[in-house]
């Protein structure tokens, strides 16, 4: 006599099968997904783009290339240091 799923005339559906996703949702929900299958990966992602220099070997090149910039100027310092001043003055700490 009782029908377990009574409405005012309309046939009777289970909850889940009523419900209808917007697109929106489905394409919010597919994003988000997507994002949490990435997110460990991405810092390292992250890290490799941020010093490809270090990796390809361009680092080292700029190292060396201010690294001989760096002693070709103190030299150059040091012998116009030498013309204006002269020698640097020596002193013998042996008693």
């Amino acid at each position: 006599m009782a029908e377990a799923g009574f409405s005012f005339n309309r046939p009777y559906k289970p909850f889940g099968l009523n419900v209808k996703v917007p697109e929106r949702t489905l394409k919010q929900a597919g994003e988000t997904l997507g994002n949490i299958a990435k997110a460990p990966a991405d810092p390292l992602f992250k890290f490799l783009e941020e010093n490809e220099q270090v990796f390809n070997g361009d680092l080292n090149f700029q190292i060396n290339r201010i690294s001989a910039q760096s002693f070709t100027i103190g030299s150059a310092m040091r012998m116009e240091d030498e013309k204006m001043n002269g020698m640097p003055p020596s002193f013998d700490m042996h008693f």
